[in-house]
């Protein structure tokens, strides 16, 4: 693990805390939080451009963010991809996505750094979306070309007084680290 962006986040979301504590309190949307957050994280990565929901990839034709998955694994994940690419009669299922943030340099996808997709602990959807398109961004595989460096889930613990946690999963080349 990279000492400098662990060091970076565990800072922001210290100040998160600290801050912003009636947002995780009271259970705010998710979008809300992830705003915040990204606040505090480009103080930490100010080399860098921190944004929310960014949906755009030069290297698309049309220019939106894609992640590209083996059709059986949308099947199982039991969301709405499109048909998009077949090769060598392997059929992979496109969706456009937006991740929660993103730590980059605008207008190019050589420097893709770190991106974050948050959940709150009373959000009941299922995790496993959110690691699938971690490991679609941080994958060099020839359809998925965001090329994250990093990838990280944040799962928040919310709707308490007393905040006890905050969950972290790391994502590197398309794999969960563990």
């Amino acid at each position: 693990m990279n000492p400098t962006i662990t060091k970076g986040i565990n800072i922001a979301i210290s100040k998160l805390f600290e801050k912003d504590h009636h947002l995780l309190s009271h259970d705010l949307n998710e979008r809300t939080i992830a705003h915040k957050l990204a606040v505090y994280l480009q103080e930490e990565f100010q080399e860098y451009n921190v944004d929310c929901e960014y949906n755009r990839n030069v290297d698309e034709a049309n220019k939106q963010k894609r992640i590209y998955v083996l059709e059986s694994e949308c099947k199982r994940l039991k969301k709405d991809f499109i048909k998009d690419i077949v090769d060598d009669d392997t059929e992979y299922m496109g969706l456009s996505t937006f991740p929660d943030i993103v730590i980059h340099r605008r207008g190019k996808n050589t420097d893709n750094y770190l991106v974050i997709e948050i959940k709150k602990s009373t959000n009941r959807l299922d995790r496993r979306f959110d690691f699938k398109k971690l490991e679609c961004y941080t994958d060099k595989e020839r359809y998925n070309n965001l090329e994250y460096d990093w990838g990280l889930f944040i799962e928040f613990e919310t709707g308490m007084e007393k905040i006890k946690k905050t969950e972290l999963i790391w994502f590197k080349e398309g794999k969960r680290i563990l």
